[in-house]
């Protein structure tokens, strides 16, 4: 069994790379993802929330690997993910279903503010690979570890790209507050209206008491 580990860090708040992370796929940068399926959700009474995916995707075998062990045209990953706001802390780990008999990829990432700038993101990302070929594990498991290495950017790519995606579908929505905007416009207009009444009845009855004119 090989392993390989990473940290990066996202100069945006934890907010929003966790929402960018919630809809990572599908994304131009890491396209070896085709689809994504919830299995199961559910929130506990504390907040936390508990998310089951599959992700349909092209199986990530260099090419060496792909010849011996065999290589599926459409591969299906297990993702279990836990998301705790009040503690700031997003988790994922993840599993590949197809080839298991074969190849065990185990995934684990951490989202995590940043201890000493809280408009800063940590990501801690390890990879476990254990390969079941007599004879040849160590070396494929080495070719995964090197894949994994030579491909991570992607993931952290495909992040920054879906969060600028999602600042510009914020900067083309309509104000949430437009619609009490105008209501206030009508009340003031209302208001306004009801004063000035009130004013030309309060002179029209003072004029009206003044002359004895009969009311």
């Amino acid at each position: 069994m090989s392993s390989w580990t990473s940290e990066h860090t996202f100069e945006h708040p934890w907010e929003d790379v966790v929402r960018a992370a919630f809809r990572k796929y599908p994304n131009p940068c890491n396209p070896a993802v085709k689809g994504v399926d919830v299995v199961d959700r559910s929130v506990c009474p504390k907040g936390t929330i508990q998310t089951h995916r599959l992700l349909s995707t092209e199986f990530p075998l260099p090419e060496v690997a792909a010849r011996i062990i065999g290589a599926a045209e459409k591969s299906l990953i297990s993702e279990h993910s836990t998301l705790n706001a009040p503690n700031k802390m997003f988790k994922l780990e993840s599993r590949n279903l197809t080839l298991g008999h074969l190849v065990t990829v185990h995934e684990r990432l951490e989202y995590f503010p940043h201890p000493q700038d809280q408009t800063k993101t940590c990501l801690k990302q390890q990879s476990t690979v254990k390969v079941n070929v007599p004879f040849l594990s160590g070396y494929l498991e080495k070719l995964l570890i090197e894949n994994f290495e030579k491909n991570a950017h992607k993931g952290r790519n495909g992040i920054e790209w879906v969060m600028n995606k999602i600042k510009e579908e914020d900067a083309n929505k309509v104000p949430l507050q437009s619609s009490p905007d105008i209501l206030t416009q009508i009340e003031t207009k209302f208001i306004k209206e009801a004063e000035d009444l009130k004013f030309n009845m309060d002179n029209f009855l003072k004029n009206a008491q003044a002359t004895g004119s009969p009311l």
